[in-house]
């Protein structure tokens, strides 16, 4: 588990934009990977299956969104793409304790 992780978040609808946001937790174990943070309307958590290539698909259906990670071994980066409604990008999360 990894409770002060950073995100740098890319933003391509509407107009573009890159966030860099403090506060994720990401939780890996030998069944799943669970993102979680807060936005302006509350806590968001994406889930996915781990099966241990490092390459993870995750949902958070309270906000229609899917999301892509991937993780080389013993790297502290993931990256991937997001959608979430209407929204879409990519994002990289620094993990930090």
């Amino acid at each position: 588990v990894w409770n002060n992780c950073t995100a740098d978040v890319v933003y391509y609808s509407d107009r573009e934009a890159v966030t860099h946001d403090e506060g994720y937790e990401v939780r890996i174990d030998d069944q799943e990977i669970v993102v979680g943070y807060h936005d302006d309307e509350g806590w968001v958590e994406y889930r996915g299956k781990n099966n241990g290539d490092g390459h993870f698909h995750l949902t958070a259906p309270e906000r229609d969104g899917k999301a892509t990670l991937h993780r080389f071994s013993a790297s502290d980066i993931l990256e991937g793409y997001w959608v979430e409604n209407t929204y879409r990008g990519m994002w990289r999360i620094r993990l930090k304790d």
